[in-house]
């Protein structure tokens, strides 16, 4: 099982500390940085980026999503969010990753079927683009099922993997927003999941709980997703150390690690 886990982007811990923890922890191969505020100019910071090759670690890439929407209708700022999302397939570059994870967009008027359906064309272009430069320079850019949370696209999972069907992109699978969006683990599988989210919660709130502390069948996800050879990262997207620690001693009593 190759497992990965994110640095800590609410706590502001410094990338320097996150480095130290994961370094440290023998479960943890990969780790997910989060390439936004506070740590949107990585890729300027050679000091960093080589510190970051020298440990004996993996990595992969969260795109920037806190004020990047590629779904926009405004054409200025829909292509700044390409751009943006390109600079961290650079960032990837740079540290010898292949895996950027992209959140697909957002629209506040979300009841307007009409102006939605152009939302969508919207996002499915940009998403081709990005794509393609991706392709380009050997980076796999996989699309994130989104929790259900007012404005967020693709809460359906369903609609998004017919999106990125047409747009010949691979999927970010996040468990724990699936369950808020009224999904279950037998209906989360796709062949073009490449990159898997795993947190818990109670099916409402995407409140990113440690494995085991929700409702989520993990012991059945888990299952499945061998039984269909899956062979890619399961990535902790959690809160603290704690939260960490605590879902891998979930794991090992499922005697997965």
């Amino acid at each position: 099982m190759k497992l990965g886990a994110s640095v800590f982007p609410r706590k502001m811990i410094p990338i320097e500390k996150s480095l130290e923890y994961f370094e440290s922890n023998r479960y943890i191969d990969y780790m997910e940085l989060f390439h936004d505020y506070p740590n949107r100019d990585m890729n300027e910071e050679k000091d960093l980026i080589d510190k970051m090759n020298s440990y004996d670690l993996k990595y992969t890439v969260h795109a920037p999503f806190i004020e990047v929407n590629p779904a926009s209708v405004n054409p200025a700022l829909s292509k700044a969010a390409i751009e943006e999302i390109k600079r961290s397939i650079d960032l990837a570059n740079t540290l010898d990753s292949d895996i950027v994870v992209i959140h697909p967009g957002r629209s506040i008027f979300n009841n307007d079927k009409e102006y939605m359906k152009e939302v969508y064309a919207i996002a499915e272009k940009n998403l081709k683009t990005i794509g393609e430069y991706a392709k380009d320079n050997g980076v796999h850019t996989c699309i994130e099922n989104l929790p259900r949370l007012r404005g967020f696209m693709y809460q359906d999972i369903n609609q998004l993997h017919d999106s990125l069907e047409r747009t010949d992109l691979p999927m970010t699978l996040d468990i724990g927003h699936a369950y808020t969006a009224g999904f279950t683990v037998d209906d989360v599988y796709f062949d073009n999941i490449k990159h898997i989210h795993i947190h818990d919660n109670d099916g409402v709130h995407d409140s990113h709980l440690p494995l085991g502390d929700g409702i989520i069948d993990f012991k059945k996800f888990f299952e499945i997703f061998s039984k269909n050879n899956y062979d890619g990262i399961y990535n902790f997207e959690l809160s603290s150390k704690d939260y960490i620690e605590k879902s891998i001693e979930y794991l090992k009593s499922l005697k997965l690690i």
